[in-house]
């Protein structure tokens, strides 16, 4: 009987975890003047990936590939001489820079209380 509470639990998290992402959201704003972003947007089912990228003045925050996630790739896509930048999988991750250890800090914590749960119904 707890096997299969187990089970279950598992299959909902599996299932949440690949609704999210085929619905993933990004901040989505292009613009050097404003520092903070606050507009986002769900990212079609080819875009896999949150971008945030630096380059001067200029911040980009949007949906991007995975497969793009490479330095030569963004500068050029981005027509730009030089980039700053990182690629992240979970919904609204694409923050500026000053609160991405919060998110990350969150997120680990609520993974680690999630997997508490499931080994604790197997008890």
């Amino acid at each position: 009987m707890r096997a299969q509470r187990g089970l279950i639990l598992l299959l909902l998290l599996l299932a949440v975890f690949c609704s999210t992402a085929v619905s993933l959201k990004c901040y989505h704003c292009l613009d050097p003047v404003v520092s903070s972003c606050n507009m986002n947007s769900t990212c079609s089912p080819t875009q896999d990936t949150c971008l945030y990228a630096v380059s001067g003045m200029q911040v980009y925050q949007q949906c991007w590939k995975r497969s793009d996630c490479h330095t030569e790739v963004i500068m050029n896509l981005l027509e730009v001489a030089k980039v700053k930048f990182r690629c992240c999988q979970f919904n609204l991750c694409n923050k500026s820079e000053g609160s991405l250890g919060k998110t990350a800090l969150l997120g680990t914590t609520v993974l680690v209380a999630i997997l508490n749960l499931c080994f604790l119904s197997h008890l």
